[in-house]
């Protein structure tokens, strides 16, 4: 099956579950590109958005970066960078998690790459734009660096859909970048080995209800979509058991750390160099977990608006990477 025909699959499995379109599953430098150019805001706005292009395997790769006023360089910054959802762009990223928000408020740094051709190659032979995406985001990461003073100990990285697994995916193969790592609606879909050398704390939210990256089970879209057995028999719950085995975590059960009407936590804090794995799962929200994600039928994918991002976030923002070397 082409790209094409995939991406027509993806899109119609999108429309017959009623969630939002865009998003389903899923150096040398171009210095022209480095100053603050026609895409930043207006001064009005609490943040500079710029956008800045490398060398990477093509001619241009580009990620766009929003800077808070506040940031003056004398303290060495946080840095998150977020990953757009199958068939979106990184704008369209940015306008929907409320990272920005949170950026202003807490004074960190937001990098949001751009995959080429609107996905990330999940290191599945079914689905792969032929690019080293892990590569070129440690780039992005490097690129950044040599632009603003980036606390190295609190580099962080989360994601979307098809931007969650490639979250997922960056976190197991570039070990030792970040500090944590979390995301929403997403597996980490590449066989990978039973534990990782460095264990990172990680953090996955989904919809119960969510049809596109199905809760329970993921199989049927991944292996009709992609023709690919990687989704056989992965769901939520799988993907907490196997973020729990690859950071040597105890316990037979998981941990109920929060539950409530809405949603629940739960997880694993019994891991090594004091990790944590946690999934929240809320009860009524559908692929897009963002409280500001509307469907077709103008409801909210998240309708009890729980601040999802915003407790993604909490959690992953307590750890520094130094605490774990």
């Amino acid at each position: 099956m082409d790209f094409n025909t995939r991406r027509i699959f993806c899109i119609f499995i999108v429309l017959l579950s009623v969630a939002n379109l865009s998003g389903c599953i899923f150096t040398e430098t171009d210095s022209s590109n480095d100053s603050e150019n026609e895409n930043a805001n207006e001064n009005t706005e609490p943040y500079t958005m710029t956008t800045h292009c490398i060398e990477f395997e093509l001619p241009e790769r580009c990620f766009m970066l929003l800077v808070p006023h506040n940031i003056t360089g004398d303290v060495p910054s946080t840095l998150v960078v977020e990953l757009h959802g199958m068939g979106d762009t990184n704008q369209m990223q940015f306008e929907l998690s409320a990272f920005a928000q949170l950026a202003v408020e807490q004074n960190f740094i937001v990098a949001y790459p751009q995959g080429e051709e609107l996905i990330w190659s999940l290191d599945v032979e079914e689905v792969d734009n032929g690019m080293d995406d892990v590569g070129f985001l440690l780039a992005v990461i490097e690129h950044i660096k040599e632009m603003h003073s980036i606390d190295e100990n609190r580099i962080y990285m989360t994601g979307w859909s098809m931007g969650c697994m490639m979250t997922q995916l960056f976190a197991h193969e570039a070990q030792g970048i970040l500090a944590s790592a979390g995301c929403m609606s997403g597996y980490l879909m590449k066989d990978v080995s039973a534990t990782i050398s460095i264990p990172i704390p990680f953090m996955e939210i989904h919809g119960v209800l969510d049809s596109v990256v199905q809760y329970a089970d993921n199989s049927v879209n991944f292996m009709i979509g992609f023709q690919s057995t990687r989704g056989l028999n992965v769901g939520a719950m799988q993907n907490l058991e196997r973020w729990s085995n690859l950071n040597g975590c105890s316990g037979v059960v998981p941990e109920v750390f929060d539950s409530n009407d809405d949603f629940d936590i739960r997880g694993y804090s019994e891991c090594e160099n004091g990790v944590e794995v946690r999934l929240m799962s809320l009860y009524l929200a559908r692929h897009n977990p963002y409280i500001n994600d509307h469907d077709v039928h103008n409801k909210p994918g998240n309708p009890t608006d729980t601040p999802s991002t915003r407790i993604l976030w909490e959690f992953m923002s307590q750890y520094e990477k130094q605490e774990f070397f």
